[in-house]
C-alpha cells in the first residue's frame, strides 16, 4: 500500500498547476488511474496504510474520486455479510454507520467528470445505498443522496438512466412526493445510445459537453440496460407523485407520455393504467372528458378503450353537468375504483364537478348572488352559508378569479362578483409577474430547441440515416426528399457533405 499509495494521490495535481491539463492529457492520466485501480485487488485498498489507518481517511472524495470509490467498493466486496446480497447488505452497512457516512460524503462530493470513467463502479454504489436503505426499513434515507448524486453527475439529468427509474420509485414508496420535484422537474429529452459513431471522431468524457447523452452511453456503465417498460414505469411513476402534489397538468403530461408510447398491436397493463388515471385526471384539470391523442396506436387505443369503459362513462356524466346520472356511476363501479386504487382520484372528480359548475357561470353572469349559486350548484340549495364557505375556499386556493361581497339587495345575502381579466381580482398579476412568465417560458423554449438541434444532429450522424441519404441521393427524383427539408438544411445542424462525398 505504500509504494500504491503516491501513485492514486498523483491525480488528478493537487494543488491544481498554474495551467490546466488539456483535455488528451486529463484523459490519459485519467485512464492509467482506472487502469491502475482495476489491476488493484479490493483486499489492498482495505488493507490500510502504513502507520495504521483507512486508506478512505486519507483520500479526499472531491479530489481523489476514483481511488475513494474504489476503495468503498472494496470495502463492501470484502464484508462477508455484503457478499451475501439482500438484506446482508443492510446488516453491513446500515444508515447511520461509519461506511454508509461515508458512502454520503462521496455522493456529496465526487467529481462528476472522473466518474465518467468509471460509470459501472458509480452506480454500483448508488445501487447500494438503495439496496441497504430499503432493506432497514429505512428507504427515505436514500431518496437525498441518490438525488444529489444524479445532479452532480448531470445537472440537467435530461438523459433517462436506470437511477431515473429507482429514484422515482423510491420516492413513491414513501411518499416523498415533494422531495421527487428536483428530479422529475427535469424533462427527459434523451436515452443512452451506442458508443460514437464510427463516421465521426469519439468525444473526450472529459470535455464539456452540450448534453449529457454524449457520456452517458449503453457501455459507459452509467445505466443499467434499459427496456420499453422501464421508460412507461418512470413516467406512470412520476405521475403518481405529482397526483400526490396535486399538480394536475404535469401529472396529465407524464400520463399522456404513457398512452402514447409506441406499441404493437396491443396496449401494455402500464398504459391501462395509465390511461384510466389520464381520463380522471383531465376531468380535474379541464372539467371535460379528454379526446384521445391522434398519434395513440390505434389498435393500443381500442384496447386501453375497451378495459377503461367504466372511466369513459363516468367522464361521460360528468360532461353532462348531471349530478344524479354522475354520481349513479361512481356506486355502479365502486368495486372497479376500489380495485384499480383509484378511489381518491375519483372522489376528487365528484368534488370538481360542483367546482367546474360554480367556474360556468363565469360565461354567462358578471355578478351573482350566493343564494341563485346554491341552488345551481350545490347538492343542499337551501343551505346558502355551506355554498358560501365552498365559494370562499375556491377563491382562496385561486380556482377562482372572483370576490365575494355585500349585495344591494340584502334579501339575497352576499354578492359572487368574476374578474374576467388577468389584471383584475385576487387573482390579478403586474406586468413585472407577467414578464418574469414570459422570460421563463422563453428559457425553457431555448433550452429545448438546443436539444432538438442536438437530437437532428445525433440522426444525421446515424447509420441508418447516412444509409437512408444515400439511397435518397439516387433518387433526385424525389421532390419531397428529407434532405430538402428545412430541418435538415445546412444551417450548422445539416448533414456534413464528407459523410457522403465517397459513396
Amino acid at each position: 500500500m505504500d509504494d500504491l499509495l503516491p501513485q492514486l494521490l498523483s491525480f488528478p495535481p493537487h494543488p491544481a498547476p498554474a495551467q490546466k491539463l488539456s483535455d488528451s492529457d486529463y484523459e490519459k492520466r485519467v485512464k492509467s488511474i482506472v487502469k491502475l485501480l482495476n489491476g488493484t485487488s479490493a483486499s489492498q485498498l482495505v488493507r490500510g496504510v502504513g502507520g495504521g489507518g483507512d486508506l478512505l481517511d486519507i483520500l479526499d472524495p472531491a479530489i481523489n474520486t476514483l481511488p475513494y470509490l474504489y476503495t468503498l467498493l472494496a470495502h463492501i466486496s470484502n464484508n462477508q455479510d455484503a457478499k451475501q446480497g439482500g438484506a446482508s447488505v443492510a446488516k453491513a452497512f446500515p444508515p447511520g454507520e461509519q461506511l454508509w457516512q461515508k458512502m454520503l460524503v462521496f455522493m456529496e462530493s465526487f467529481d462528476p467528470v472522473q466518474v465518467r470513467y468509471a460509470g459501472a463502479q458509480w452506480l454500483s454504489l448508488v445501487e447500494t445505498v438503495a439496496r441497504s436503505a430499503e432493506t432497514s426499513q429505512k428507504p427515505i434515507t436514500a431518496i437525498t443522496p441518490i438525488r444529489t448524486a444524479m445532479l452532480r453527475l448531470d445537472p440537467s439529468t435530461s438523459c433517462f438512466t436506470s437511477t431515473h427509474l429507482l429514484f422515482v420509485r423510491l420516492c413513491l414508496h414513501t411518499k416523498a412526493f415533494q422531495d421527487a420535484l428536483p428530479i422529475l422537474d427535469n424533462d427527459i429529452f434523451h436515452f443512452p445510445t451506442v458508443d460514437h459513431n464510427p463516421r465521426s471522431s469519439p468525444p473526450q468524457l472529459s470535455e464539456q459537453h452540450e448534453s449529457s447523452y454524449a457520456f452517458i452511453t449503453t457501455s459507459s456503465g452509467l445505466s443499467q440496460n434499459l427496456n420499453y417498460q422501464d421508460h412507461l414505469r418512470y413516467f406512470l411513476y412520476g405521475a403518481m407523485l405529482y397526483l400526490g402534489l396535486k399538480n394536475w397538468k404535469r401529472t396529465l403530461l407524464f400520463l399522456e407520455l404513457v398512452v402514447v408510447s409506441p406499441a404493437i398491436n396491443t396496449a401494455s397493463m402500464i398504459q391501462v393504467e395509465a390511461y384510466k388515471k389520464w381520463i380522471l385526471v383531465g376531468l380535474l384539470l379541464k372539467g371535460r372528458p379528454m379526446v384521445m391523442p391522434k398519434n395513440t396506436n390505434s389498435q393500443a387505443a381500442k384496447f386501453m378503450k375497451a378495459i377503461g369503459k367504466p372511466y369513459e362513462v363516468l367522464a361521460n356524466a360528468f360532461k353532462d353537468k348531471n349530478s344524479e346520472k354522475l354520481y349513479a356511476e361512481f356506486y355502479a363501479a365502486q368495486n372497479v375504483w376500489q380495485n384499480d386504487c383509484n378511489m381518491g382520484l375519483v372522489l376528487q372528480v365528484l368534488e370538481a364537478s360542483r367546482r367546474f359548475r360554480i367556474l360556468r357561470l363565469e360565461r354567462i353572469y358578471a355578478a351573482i348572488p350566493i343564494s341563485v349559486v346554491a341552488q345551481l350548484t350545490s347538492p343542499q340549495p337551501e343551505n346558502h352559508a355551506e355554498t358560501e364557505a365552498y365559494v370562499t375556499s375556491l377563491i382562496a386556493s385561486g380556482q377562482l378569479n372572483a370576490t365575494l361581497g355585500p349585495s344591494t339587495d340584502s334579501t339575497k345575502g352576499s354578492m359572487l362578483r368574476f374578474s374576467t381579466t388577468s389584471t383584475g381580482g385576487p387573482l390579478a398579476r403586474s406586468e413585472t409577474q407577467q414578464f418574469e412568465d414570459l422570460t421563463r417560458q422563453t428559457a425553457k423554449f431555448v433550452q429545448l430547441s438546443k436539444h432538438i438541434k442536438a437530437t437532428e444532429r445525433r440522426m444525421e450522424l446515424s447509420k441508418e440515416y447516412v444509409d437512408w441519404a444515400r439511397k435518397n441521393r439516387r433518387n433526385k427524383a424525389n421532390g419531397d426528399s428529407l434532405l430538402n427539408h428545412p430541418l435538415y438544411s445546412n444551417d450548422g445542424y445539416g448533414i456534413d457533405e464528407d459523410l457522403l462525398a465517397d459513396m
